[in-house]
């Protein structure tokens, strides 16, 4: 984590700090063989249910050097370009992530997808109280994000941190995103 010193502003009251985080990391894509089995044409969507999507995207982590803990996917992925599911991924941290998988394409029953990184309003709410708390000694009360995080540059949250009995609106900004690494910084606003 990299944190900027805070800067003055010309009325010399201090702009809060800065922080750059890396949210999670490992580059992965993956395909996986649909259950298709007797079921054939030119009309037939290939459909992987969403336990062998688990076992494809744990694998997958595991392979990248990052053996997750559990992955739970909302949905199973239908075969269509574009197509989305979201895998909570239980990492041993406090927050984990929930990286969306996208289909890039099918070839012969196999989908080939993306996973691209992401933190749910849960997650996302759970890394800004673990930051905030590193870097300051208050205690934090509460910390309420209006949802979660994309990764995509750009991309940002609003969250309400109450610490020591006062509230204080922080921004989190998508800064970079690499493979499923995504830095983000957190400010007051």
């Amino acid at each position: 984590m990299r944190s900027q010193p805070p800067s003055r502003r010309p009325d010399g009251r201090m702009h809060a700090m800065r922080w750059t985080v890396a949210a999670t990391t490992l580059a992965v894509a993956g395909a996986v063989t649909c259950g298709c089995a007797g079921v054939t044409g030119p009309d037939v969507v290939p459909t992987v249910a969403k336990d062998a999507l688990q076992r494809d995207v744990a694998a997958k982590l595991t392979t990248a050097g990052e053996r997750p803990q559990e992955v739970v996917c909302d949905s199973d992925l239908v075969g269509e370009v574009g197509r989305t599911a979201h895998c909570d991924v239980a990492t041993g941290t406090p927050s984990g992530f929930q990286p969306v998988v996208t289909v890039t394409g099918t070839d012969d029953g196999a989908i080939q997808y993306d996973l691209t990184p992401a933190l749910s309003r849960e997650q996302l709410e759970a890394e800004v109280a673990r930051l905030i708390a590193e870097k300051s000694p208050t205690r934090i009360d509460s910390v309420a994000c209006e949802g979660g995080l994309t990764g995509e540059v750009g991309a940002s949250a609003g969250c309400d941190v109450v610490a020591g009995g006062v509230q204080a609106r922080r921004t989190v900004e998508v800064t970079g995103v690499s493979g499923l690494t995504m830095n983000f910084t957190l400010r007051t606003n």
